[in-house]
């Protein structure tokens, strides 16, 4: 190789070995080749320690690999979670609409069925009920002595397992 140089950079030139140009000062040869058992040693070490790197690429890989797999779960995760809010948000939404619907309803029936109540009350003759019972069936109202009031405790409603006594 034949070095130039430009200013402050150096050129190298691959040529056959010798240096091209008006400064040349001597011939550059490559360094020789041996066969010592040193250098074979170093080239054991050298062996374990491009095995040592590669292994350490592969470890590397592989924990690139569990990485983006694990980031690849965390983002399905959050893509279904996500999905399943958006769903859930358009449930509530629909289930709120279909309550003021019914709400609506309710309040119409309510008025519907407060106004036939009134109707159904404004028809019934008082007059006609009270004639009938007395003169077609000899109903009368009971005499001063006839009603017996008693004190019936906590209880809403009565069970009645024997007669009433008479009031002395």
């Amino acid at each position: 190789m034949a070095r130039k140089s430009y200013g402050n950079t150096i050129k190298y030139e691959k040529r056959t070995g010798y240096v091209q140009g008006n400064t040349v000062r001597k011939l550059q040869v490559a360094e020789p080749y041996s066969n010592d058992p040193t250098s074979i040693e170093q080239l054991e070490e050298e062996r374990k320690r491009k095995r040592e790197q590669q292994r350490k690429i592969r470890r590397a890989n592989k924990m690139n690999f569990l990485y983006t797999v694990a980031v690849t779960a965390v983002v399905a995760v959050m893509f279904g979670l996500c999905y399943q809010y958006l769903n859930l948000q358009s449930e509530v939404k629909t289930n709120a609409a279909a309550v003021s619907d019914l709400e609506m309803q309710l309040n119409t029936l309510t008025s519907q069925n407060d106004e036939r109540e009134a109707q159904a009350e404004a028809d019934i003759d008082y007059d006609a009920i009270y004639d009938t019972a007395v003169n077609e069936l000899g109903m009368v109202y009971p005499a001063k002595g006839q009603v017996i009031r008693y004190a019936a405790g906590e209880s809403e409603y009565v069970k009645q397992y024997q007669n009433i006594p008479n009031a002395d």
